[in-house]
């Protein structure tokens, strides 16, 4: 049979992408290869352009062209309704290969692709028989030929693994679905499930943040590694001040590693100290702001505290007062974003990849309009940018400091907007 000419790869993340597409290059060297991301299946949307981003990354290095197919969440989930408890490998997952492969050879006949093929080959988690089932019926409907390829086999495991380390791919922890998410991390599959306003450190948010600034770089033909710390990452859950009497809300933001309160504390203000007005009630502490919420100088447990504008102290003062507040604490990874050489730049340019509580920082936009700016002066080895996790915390800046001690000298904060850090950076209420 002759080689196909052109061949579309579905995609399902960068670690099974990064080898099998390594190989179907080497096994068809002058077929033209489009590398399609169709998952509507992955949950949260975080989790989803996660992988999108490293996808797209690891066709970069190979050279492949990629394209994003719809995020049709919705409709996927009526697809599968029914067959929520379905494990692994069981009949929800033909389902859903039915629908991504699908959706894949239409594309692939569109585009005069001769052959389709997957990526949910390499992956230990998926059957090869049912691939192969959907795939060769899937080629008879369409006429368009299906290529099933096993390179799991013959060491292709550990170069697929070496390869993910080498090029420093983003390794998810579960297949991809919200069932499989349940299924595969139980209860730690929580902090999952919650999104959070601005990017938190150690949050899929910061992640995102960080993976698109280095596909940017990298697209843009600049070097550009990630180097992982350990933080307690702390999460608010759910706050609210209150004066029961009137059900007025009064507008807050919790300030980062508050304790949280058990049910409701109704109490009044019993004591004055500086901006910080003291309950009666499960040591509950509301501070007073003038202008903008700061960055934690180092972070450390502390109670229950509440920011809020000055203007609502005499509410505050003259009134009973409900908090409610809960928190989740655990230990998560941060990280931080090298672009360019630290050890040949005459200047190192440095900026938070994190928010503050109340979501304020550098926009996306923001910044890779800032290393683009740069880039020349990248390239030559003379500037570079390193893209701080965890900042609002103190701890990005900490550990490139320590992880890199030779460069104190050359570090500039990137007057940027959004730059809380910067001098220039403009007060903020809430």
């Amino acid at each position: 049979m002759e080689k196909p000419k052109k061949i579309l790869a579905h995609i399902c993340c960068a670690v099974d992408a990064i080898y099998f597409l390594k190989r179907l290059r080497e096994d068809y060297p002058d077929a033209e290869i489009v590398g399609f991301f169709y998952d509507p299946n992955i949950h949260p949307y975080e989790e989803y352009l996660l992988r999108l981003k490293e996808s797209e990354r690891a066709c970069k290095l190979l050279g492949i062209k990629f394209i994003e197919g719809e995020y049709n969440l919705e409709g996927w989930l009526k697809k599968v309704k029914g067959y929520e408890k379905e494990p692994e490998k069981g009949a929800r997952c033909v389902i859903c290969f039915d629908d991504r492969l699908e959706s894949s050879v239409k594309l692939a006949k569109e585009l005069g692709c001769d052959a389709f093929t997957t990526t949910l080959l390499m992956s230990p988690k998926k059957s090869q028989e049912q691939l192969k089932k959907v795939g060769e019926k899937l080629a008879k409907t369409y006429g368009v030929e299906y290529l099933h390829k096993d390179y799991r086999k013959g060491g292709g495991v550990q170069e697929m693994n070496r390869l993910v380390r080498e090029q420093n791919i983003w390794r998810q922890d579960y297949c991809g679905c919200l069932f499989a998410l349940v299924q595969q991390k139980g209860e730690k599959s929580f902090l999952d499930l919650v999104s959070f306003p601005g990017r938190l450190p150690g949050t899929k948010e910061e992640h995102i943040f960080i993976k698109s600034l280095k596909t940017f770089a990298q697209l843009s033909e600049i070097p550009a590694v990630e180097e992982e710390f350990q933080i307690l990452g702390w999460f608010p859950l759910r706050g609210k001040l209150e004066i029961p009497r009137s059900g007025v809300v009064i507008p807050s933001y919790i300030k980062p590693f508050s304790a949280p309160i058990r049910g409701v504390a109704k109490g009044e203000v019993i004591k004055r100290v500086g901006n910080r007005l003291y309950l009666n009630k499960q040591n509950a502490v509301v501070e007073l702001i003038e202008e903008r919420i700061k960055p934690v100088e180092f972070p450390t447990l502390s109670n229950p505290t509440f920011l809020v504008e000055k203007k609502y102290e005499n509410l505050l003062m003259n009134n009973r007062i409900a908090a409610t507040l809960e928190v989740k604490t655990e230990f998560v990874k941060s990280r931080n974003l090298i672009i360019g050489s630290l050890e040949t730049a005459e200047e190192v340019y440095i900026l938070p990849a994190d928010t503050l509580v109340d979501g304020f920082g550098v926009s996306l936009h923001e910044a890779e309009r800032f290393i683009e700016n740069l880039k020349g002066e990248i390239r030559k080895g003379k500037t570079a940018v390193a893209v701080l996790g965890a900042q609002s915390y103190g701890l990005g800046l900490k550990f490139l400091k320590d992880f890199h001690p030779e460069i104190e000298g050359k570090l500039k904060w990137a007057n940027l907007t959004g730059n809380f850090m910067a001098k220039s950076f403009p007060p903020r209420a809430i």
